[in-house]
């Protein structure tokens, strides 16, 4: 779940067809999901512990490690001053989830946005950790913090990029999907954010297409 922001407006001038863009880039299909209730039994919660003034470096590589899979490059683009600056906001919640014997499995971020509701902005696992149920219980225990402030709704993104198993994942933990759109970014890999060996599944295409070209 990467970009953070407001429902884009509506683009209706479509047509159907396949559409190439630059080398370079990527194009995320998105799909926006949200809670509008708790969901009861969900999981069993783990300990977490809320950071309100992160050690820059230590939320780089715990950002870069959980998230460079996945493409996520925000923490590299930010200064340490920036990181300081974000986390200064009392909108802006991030936590670290343990597991039953302590040991650090993940992170989840939220933002109060607006005025009645609540936005997942970042969530996963340390790479290795899945399969075990930790994520529902991660999950639960995100929802069980942002519940208790009392939003009209909690409301978060995916995208194609993420794991395929995502959308179920989150239909899971009592989110809905409401609006599907598109994104369109700098492949982080060729911005030098991101080693050009991360997220391999994800095809980096550097070079502009030419018939005949090898």
């Amino acid at each position: 779940m990467v970009t953070e922001g407001a429902l884009p407006d509506e683009v209706t001038d479509l047509t159907a067809g396949y559409r190439r863009v630059p080398a370079g880039k990527i194009v995320n299909a998105v799909t926006w999901m949200e809670a509008r209730a708790p969901m009861p039994g969900l999981a069993e919660p783990l300990a977490m512990t809320r950071i309100s003034e992160p050690d820059s470096a230590a939320y780089r590589a715990i950002f870069l490690e959980i998230g460079a899979p996945w493409l996520w490059d925000r923490a590299a683009e930010m200064s340490d001053a920036e990181i300081s600056a974000h986390f200064d906001d009392p909108r802006q919640h991030l936590y670290y989830g343990h597991d039953d014997s302590g040991g650090h499995v993940g992170m989840v971020e939220f933002r109060l946005a607006g005025d009645n509701e609540i936005e997942i902005t970042y969530f996963g696992l340390f790479p290795g950790l899945t399969g075990r149920g930790l994520g529902k219980r991660l999950m639960a225990s995100a929802l069980d913090k942002a519940w208790r402030l009392g939003p009209g709704r909690i409301w978060l993104h995916t995208s194609s990029i993420d794991h395929h198993s995502v959308i179920g994942f989150y239909r899971a933990c009592g989110f809905e999907p409401y609006a599907a759109g598109f994104e369109i970014t700098d492949d982080p890999r060729t911005k030098g954010t991101l080693p050009r060996d991360a997220a391999p599944q994800i095809p980096l295409i550097e070079t502009e297409w030419m018939p005949g070209a090898r």
